[in-house]
């Protein structure tokens, strides 16, 4: 179950699996009923005083504020500095406060490794990820350089983020054009392809940061879940690992716990159309 004060902490665990994943639960007709009277009524008019859009302003000028003294550091007082932040996310969540000094300091470790620095845009559009949403950006506009400060930010955190594609080509091309700003921080990367041994593709999820294209990530999971069977409680696999009976026949994934949708037209509209 999740913990209050936590990232996430009104998401509900799925129990008995191996690694966190969201519990799927269909909600009941009243439930289904409240909701729909909330999102014509109460919802509108919530958001217009206190919603997204005045986080994205809030966030934007504290960012901005920020950045001087980021850019005035070292490189290694900057990654200093960053880890430090891994705490105060855990135990505050994405707040804007706490999101926009991650933010700055991910801006200038940009400038310093990829010759780039996140418009403002592009930070709105990263706070917007964090928060679950789908964000719009024409193309040129820099979605892949923008789905960093997201993925950094999570990482930074400590938990296992996923940047999913539409096939092999990006995955790769993205890890590799991005990959100096993530090693700045320490975060190693990993990319999962067609046609990788079982164990490489452990070895690409165990990175902070994995690319991979939905295909081969949805099918990861499925094969996890067979060579679950019937074993895939967490207990069962604390022992598992106490007695050292484990084998390169388990899981590959460590954890859903985040994941950042490239071309999420493609992926969620296109590829279903195909099936």
């Amino acid at each position: 179950m999740s913990r209050p004060g936590t990232l996430f902490a009104d998401v509900t665990l799925a129990g008995g699996r191996p690694y966190a994943e969201r519990a799927e639960e269909e909600p009941r007709w009243h439930d289904r009923l409240a909701r729909s009277l909330h999102e014509a009524t109460l919802a509108p008019a919530r958001r217009a005083v206190s919603g997204l859009e005045g986080e994205l302003r809030r966030l934007v000028e504290a960012t901005n504020a920020a950045e001087p003294a980021a850019r005035a550091l070292s490189d290694d007082a900057l990654r200093a500095r960053a880890l430090a932040l891994r705490g105060r996310l855990r135990r505050e969540g994405f707040t804007v406060d706490a999101t926009s000094q991650a933010f700055a300091l991910i801006r200038a470790a940009a400038m310093r490794t990829l010759g780039q620095r996140h418009f403002d845009t592009q930070l709105m559009g990263g706070y917007a990820l964090l928060r679950g949403r789908l964000v719009e950006m024409a193309t040129g506009e820099g979605k892949t350089f923008c789905a960093t400060l997201p993925a950094c930010a999570m990482a930074l955190a400590g938990y296992p983020v996923h940047v999913i594609t539409v096939n092999d080509y990006l995955a790769e091309r993205d890890a590799q054009k991005m990959g100096p700003l993530y090693a700045f921080f320490g975060l190693g990367v990993g990319v999962v392809r067609q046609g990788m041994e079982r164990d490489q593709r452990r070895q690409a999820y165990a990175q902070p940061v994995t690319y991979a294209t939905n295909k081969e990530l949805a099918f990861d999971y499925l094969r996890d879940r067979v060579a679950l069977r019937g074993r895939a409680s967490r207990l069962h696999q604390s022992l598992v690992q106490l007695s050292g009976e484990a084998t390169g026949e388990g899981t590959v994934l460590r954890g859903l716990y985040f994941a950042i949708v490239d071309e999420a037209d493609s992926v969620f509209v296109d590829e279903r159309a195909r099936r």
